[in-house]
């Protein structure tokens, strides 16, 4: 496996792992470990996000039947091991390509300062509930799991922040560390307070914390860049010193109730 693919897996892994069990039952949240560090993801209750019913690391067919059991009637996206043959069993299997993510890893030099008005904290402590709100209501998703994501602060090798306008949350980021890998994610802006520059400087204070613990391989990832489609996401890796690394496709499996179709560029 790829340690470009095992850090973000990992993460995942981590973050369902830390679903209160309630609600876990409640919205379908589940997770299964497909072997050789592959790793499929659940929430049954929202079938029209791809990123949170979504398998990595699938480089077998084998793997490729127990997913599809997995899942069942949810949809979901399948992100193949780069380098895996695996185009003509997802056809086989009803999966159609869906818009493919671009990957981005840098060493551990330090980042720039990104200007903003706003004041990037830690999301430690009381701030957990605002990370969360910040991520939840930036990506647009159920309320819901803002209980959920307010555990991310608190678990092992997680380092979350939070951007505010004075007491109020604007925008949240994560940083997962899993050795000396760093994936930063869940970088998410509310609507009211984008371009001001959040996601620069949560960027650059992810960089600075996955340095200070020693981290040699940092890595990320966000929609491709498709003519007419927002990019600011893209642009924002870039200026913090990310390199393009491999273009990962997405496969896409909907069952024929479901009209939704995968993508990301989520923050």
């Amino acid at each position: 496996m790829q340690a470009t693919e095992v850090a973000e897996i990992e993460a995942l892994r981590s973050s369902f792992a830390a679903a209160p069990a309630e609600l876990a039952d409640d919205l379908g949240v589940a997770s299964l470990d497909v072997g050789c560090g592959a790793l499929a993801v659940r929430v049954s209750s929202a079938p029209a996000n791809a990123y949170l019913n979504h398998a990595l690391g699938i480089s077998t067919v084998e793997q490729l039947e127990t997913i599809v059991t997995f899942y069942g009637d949810t949809a979901h996206a399948v992100s193949p091991e780069p380098g895996a043959d695996l185009d003509a069993a997802l056809s086989e299997r009803g999966y159609e390509p869906g818009g493919a993510w671009m990957k981005f890893s840098r060493g551990g030099e330090p980042a720039e300062r990104a200007p903003t008005d706003l004041a990037v904290a830690d999301a430690n402590g009381n701030r957990a509930a605002d990370f969360a709100r910040a991520a939840v209501e930036g990506f647009g998703m159920p309320g819901r799991l803002a209980d959920w994501i307010a555990q991310l602060p608190e678990q092992e090798g997680w380092y979350c922040f939070v951007a505010y306008d004075g007491k109020e949350p604007a925008a949240a980021g994560a940083l997962y560390v899993y050795g000396g890998l760093a994936w930063l994610g869940i970088g998410a802006t509310r609507p009211e307070f984008r371009r001001r520059g959040a996601q620069g400087a949560i960027l650059a204070a992810r960089i600075e914390r996955a340095v200070e613990l020693g981290c040699t391989l940092l890595v990320t990832e966000t929609g491709e860049r498709v003519e007419g489609r927002p990019s600011s996401s893209y642009r924002n890796i870039l200026r913090a010193g990310f390199r393009e690394t491999y273009l990962r496709p997405n496969w896409c499996r909907v069952p024929p109730t479901r009209g939704a179709r995968a993508g990301r560029d989520g923050r």
